[in-house]
């Protein structure tokens, strides 16, 4: 398909979804009878206005399939002005009909038919421009480049990029929840939220777990899985496949299981006080002492797994013969372990350390279920944190928004420093 043809497949997506509005399917306010309605039963300018908005769109979008179809080569210019004429003309209408307060005709399915339409238009038609002919080899692989990897890139922007700089933007506010566009809704208050998170005493309860969280995955999870993908890939032990076997089970496991199961685990009625008593008869075990304990230890034995699987994959990516080669050249289990495979896994350690991280500073459904941030609060996490000040109680949405941003920033300064230390690391290899 060329350029033309992708190029009045996209304008045929917009007027379908045009046609979606204009026939009454849903209720008989949609489609022309809501134009009519603008035109001619509603009263005032901005009725009118609306009205004018969406003739103008209809028109527009026949004049550009029209357009298309005469010509044989389509000046860009004048395609992009019908098709911003379009999009302005529809969001002006879809905007003020939503902003109605007293609304007597529903019509919005047919209006969202034309906003999903001009999406489409436009995604379309993007991947229209990146067409060409007679290309050079370089201008083909730099388009192709960006017609692969354009969705991802949409994709990303809306899930992650797009939500965290909006929640950036509303700790900044005093926005409760309910519509952005009611007056009073949303009013600039500066570092106000930010102030009152760095004197609240459950931040910092929650930011040292966090912290030792990130210790254990860092220096506990790291370790002790690279050491065991070592052993079971030098055939160090028999029964590697058991091994491996039983070491990854808790990663495929539910979270919410093994909440529900250490829970009870480490109860006052639990098996690990019965078990206890056997060594103490006046044993008792309670949280309030050490309550990180129990869940610092659940995610070592969880999540260890996961790094095996990572290490082993890349172990048996290194030459056999390398190594036996060293061996036979006198070289211990040490030095074969510092000189060969450190170097090689040296990035597999940054990768994993920015997993181990991020994963730290994210943990929830875990300690939720396990313990629910008791005892008094003591086990909260900054996640646990953020979704008590949002959702629990009276809600705080500018506190949570405030934590969320705050927690993006911590993970990116020791992501800074991990790849800080590895530049340093990797100058040393060399």
């Amino acid at each position: 398909m060329n350029k033309k043809n992708i190029i009045l497949v996209s304008k045929a997506c917009l007027l379908l979804s045009m046609l979606g509005f204009c026939i009454p399917v849903f209720d008989d306010a949609n489609g022309f009878a809501a134009l009519i309605y603008f035109l001619g039963a509603g009263e005032g300018a901005l009725y009118i206005s609306i009205g004018i908005a969406l003739i103008l769109s209809f028109l527009a979008m026949a004049a550009s399939i029209l357009f298309s179809t005469i010509h044989k080569k389509i000046k860009a210019s004048v395609d992009w002005s019908l098709m911003a004429l379009i999009v302005v003309t529809t969001l002006f209408s879809f905007i003020t009909v939503k902003n109605f307060t007293d609304e007597d005709v529903e019509f919005s399915a047919g209006f969202y038919f034309m906003i999903y339409g001009i999406a489409a238009h436009v995604i379309v038609y993007l991947y229209s421009t990146l067409l060409g002919e007679n290309l050079s080899t370089k201008s083909e692989e730099k388009r192709a480049y960006w017609m692969l990897s354009l969705p991802a890139i949409i994709f990303y922007f809306g899930v992650m990029t797009f939500p965290s700089i909006f929640s950036v933007v509303l700790s900044l506010t005093n926005y409760s929840g309910g519509s952005l566009f009611e007056e009073g809704a949303l009013k600039f208050v500066g570092f106000k939220n930010y102030i009152k998170v760095f004197t609240d005493q459950y931040f910092y309860i929650s930011l040292k777990n966090n912290f030792w969280i990130v210790l254990v995955s860092v220096f506990g999870q790291l370790p002790l899985g690279f050491f065991l993908a070592y052993v079971l890939t030098r055939g160090l032990v028999r029964g590697r496949d058991f091994f491996q076997t039983m070491i990854y089970l808790p990663c495929v496991i539910s979270t919410v299981v093994i909440g529900i199961l250490f829970q009870t685990f480490f109860s006052s009625h639990g098996a690990w006080t019965e078990i206890m008593k056997w060594f103490n008869p006046t044993y008792e075990w309670t949280m309030n002492s050490h309550p990180m304990i129990p869940v610092l230890f659940v995610i070592l034995w969880m999540y260890t797994g996961t790094y095996l699987i990572i290490f082993m994959a890349n172990l048996q990516k290194i030459d056999p013969q390398i190594m036996e080669a060293a061996t036979i050249d006198g070289a211990t289990e040490w030095q074969v372990l510092w000189h060969i495979i450190f170097p090689e896994l040296s990035g597999v350690f940054v990768i994993s350390a920015i997993l181990a991280i991020s994963g730290s500073l994210k943990s929830f459904d875990l300690i939720y279920v396990m313990t629910g941030g008791g005892p008094a609060k003591q086990t909260y996490v900054l996640s646990l944190y953020m979704f008590d000040k949002a959702f629990r109680g009276a809600s705080d949405y500018p506190m949570a928004n405030t934590i969320s941003t705050i927690m993006v920033v911590i993970s990116l300064v020791l992501i800074g420093i991990v790849k800080t230390l590895e530049k340093k690391f990797g100058a040393k290899e060399e």
